[in-house]
């Protein structure tokens, strides 16, 4: 069954992570042409000094003119290493978020260590999927790569490392706890700065995870309007992978743009 036309991981313009070609309504354009049917925009918050700028997404939304179902997300990274997420009740409520996505950003590492690599990783995917305010755990082992070449650490070797029963643990997790596990396109699959059979070993660790009936969502993460179309790798890895429908999540409630 093909994959259900959706890409829930969007950056913009606002939060400066995205760059100038990332305008809501450049976005919905964009998603129309690639067979987008439903999308979620989610900056960043990493700070509650940015919380305001999420204010000027919501209002791009709500004065869209477009069929497509457009949703109103954020979102989340850790404050530092096992602390929390900078978002609760009161602030979702307040600028009507209408879900969160959420994960762990960096490797928390001084020096080289691939089991404590993993370690971490995995307690910060359980912790996120444990939290009731965060829906999807984005794009597990991603990491940015200059944070490794600036420490001078082996490159894309991680996966090697990850145990069995951590893949499986996290999809039995997800599957108790109904939260996501992200299907990231430009982070993990389509994500240049890899080597060649990076994907090929990222669809396999996916594979372990759906074995245990786990629910999955699927983002393109894209931060350039060129990179929208990459959704189409998560896409098909939903369909390699033999994921029913009932298990690719989307939001719950009316599309921001239809209020």
């Amino acid at each position: 069954m093909p994959c259900p036309r959706c890409d829930f991981h969007i950056h913009t313009k606002y939060l400066r992570c995205a760059n100038e070609t990332m305008e809501v309504a450049a976005i919905v354009r964009e998603c129309e042409r690639i067979g987008v049917r439903t999308l979620a925009i989610t900056d960043h918050l990493n700070t509650w000094d940015q919380v305001d700028l999420h204010r000027l997404i919501r209002a791009d939304i709500e004065a869209l003119d477009t069929d497509l179902e457009v949703y109103f997300g954020v979102e989340l990274n850790f404050t530092g290493k096992d602390e929390g997420f900078v978002f609760d009740a009161e602030t979702k409520a307040k600028y009507g978020f209408q879900f969160a996505i959420g994960g762990i950003h960096s490797a928390y590492m001084t020096a080289y260590d691939p089991k404590e690599l993993v370690d971490i990783q995995h307690r910060h995917h359980l912790k996120t999927c444990a939290d009731p305010l965060v829906q999807v755990l984005v794009h597990p082992y991603w990491f940015p790569k200059h944070e490794f070449d600036e420490s001078g650490w082996p490159w894309a070797e991680w996966l090697a490392h990850v145990p069995e029963a951590y893949a499986r643990e996290l999809g039995q997790v997800s599957a108790e706890t109904g939260t996501a596990i992200e299907i990231n396109a430009t982070a993990n699959l389509s994500n240049p700065l890899f080597p060649d059979d990076f994907a090929r070993q990222y669809i396999d660790y996916l594979a372990v995870i759906a074995e245990e009936g786990a629910v999955f969502s699927v983002g393109s993460d894209a931060h350039d309007i060129g990179r929208l179309k990459e959704i189409e790798a998560a896409w098909q890895a939903v369909e390699t992978l033999g994921v029913p429908e009932e298990r690719i999540w989307r939001p719950t409630g009316e599309p921001m743009n239809r209020r």
